[in-house]
This record gives structure tokens, C-alpha cells and sequence, in this order.
């Protein structure tokens, strides 16, 4: 029977692969008060990249001097009186973004190629952050495989067709993200299993944002 179990599984892989990747993007508003930055949800697995693009503008001042994600490259961002900025030597106040624990890079208006494992999240590249105005809109785009991928180590994927670009998959469970980089979730009704790690249906957002009932949700990892 677990032959069978590992047969089925293997096949069920084998048909998600052959249907090639899907994009999903996912956009999210990142103020120019997140301090030190704004969590988008998503979690990046071994092998995973996005690419990111970004618009608006931030006011460092909160008057009519409002830099776009780019920044303002002649201000010294080197030196600070306020503790420092989050990416020293990168343009003052534009947009700037890492992965897990790994360094904080440039991002700017992109398109920009962030990689590695863990959270995604972005920040202003500013060293005071009280006296801010304004915020970026960040546009997040990955390539995932449809189906939950039991037995592909090769792949990404994102859960059953249906559900495929409905979420910013968090930590590999069962959360739901609905694109808000202050971090709430929209989990789909259920006590199953996301691709990860068993999970109780319970999204990273308010507490009653995950209802009792049963189903899967739409977690992210790679196997």
C-alpha cells in the first residue's frame, strides 16, 4: 500500500511539472514609517528568487521634497546623527530590501532580482523615520509550479491550480497572505496541511482571519 502511496504521489509530481511554471505577483505598500522595514509575508525557500519593481515616493521631511524609489543619491547616507541608515552608502530614502538574515540591497524602481532564504522585507533607506510621508507601491513576481509537489525536490510550488496567485505564502504553512506588507493574512477556512509543515489553518494576520472548518491552505515550500 505505501508503495502504491509513494507511486501515486510521484506521478501526481510528474503531471504538475509537465505543466510548467505560473507567475504570481503580489503587490504591497511599504510606508516610509516601517521601521526598520515592512514584512510582505512572503518566505523564500532554497533556489526561489522574485523580481521586484516599485513606484510612489517617499517624503523624508513630509513636505514637496518626496524621492522615488531610486533615492537621492547626492545625500551622504555614510554618516547620521540618528543611529544610521539601513543601508549606508546607498541613495537616502529610496526603497531597499533582503531576504532571511542576509544584507540589505538597493532595490530602487527595479526590475531587481532578490534571492536567498527566508522573509522578504523592504524598508526607506532613511535613519529617522517619525518625520516621513508618503510610501512605496512594491510589485513582487515569482515563478511557481501548480500542485503541492510531494516527491519534486526540484520545483516550487504554490498548491492546486485553483489556488495558484491567491496568496504571499508564509513560513511554509497554511497562511493565506492577501499582499499587505504590514503582515496580515487571509487563511483559507481549514485544519490541513500547506506544502511545508503540518499547519491548523491559522494565518499570521488577526485572529479572525482563519475560521474553524476544513480544506487546505496555500503554504509554500520546496521539497
Amino acid at each position: 500500500m505505501a508503495t502504491l502511496v509513494a507511486i501515486l504521489a510521484l506521478a501526481v509530481a510528474a503531471q504538475a511539472v509537465a505543466a510548467g511554471p505560473t507567475t504570481v505577483t503580489n503587490t504591497y505598500t511599504v510606508g516610509g514609517g516601517s521601521v526598520p522595514g515592512a514584512s510582505t509575508g512572503l518566505v523564500l525557500t532554497s533556489g526561489m528568487s522574485v523580481t521586484v519593481t516599485a513606484s510612489g515616493a517617499v517624503c523624508p521631511f513630509g513636505d514637496s521634497f518626496c524621492p522615488g524609489p531610486n533615492g537621492y543619491a547626492p545625500w551622504n547616507t555614510t554618516t547620521s546623527g540618528y543611529g544610521g541608515f539601513v543601508l549606508p552608502g546607498a541613495p537616502a530614502w529610496g526603497l531597499v530590501g533582503r531576504v532571511g538574515g542576509g544584507p540589505w540591497v538597493q532595490v530602487g524602481t527595479g526590475p531587481t532580482t532578490l534571492s536567498g532564504t527566508g522573509q522578504l522585507v523592504f524598508a526607506v533607506n532613511d535613519d529617522l523615520f517619525v518625520d516621513n510621508a508618503g510610501s512605496f507601491t512594491v510589485t513582487v513576481s515569482y515563478a511557481c509550479w501548480p500542485g503541492w509537489g510531494y516527491g519534486d525536490k526540484n520545483h516550487t510550488h504554490c498548491g492546486p491550480p485553483g489556488l495558484v496567485g491567491k496568496s504571499a505564502p508564509a513560513s511554509g504553512s497554511v497562511s493565506n497572505g492577501n499582499g499587505n506588507a504590514n503582515g496580515a493574512d487571509n487563511a483559507p477556512n481549514g485544519n490541513g496541511k500547506g506544502n511545508g509543515q503540518a499547519g491548523d489553518g491559522k494565518g499570521n494576520g488577526p485572529s479572525d482571519s482563519a475560521p474553524n472548518g476544513n480544506g487546505k491552505g496555500n503554504g509554500l515550500a520546496k521539497h
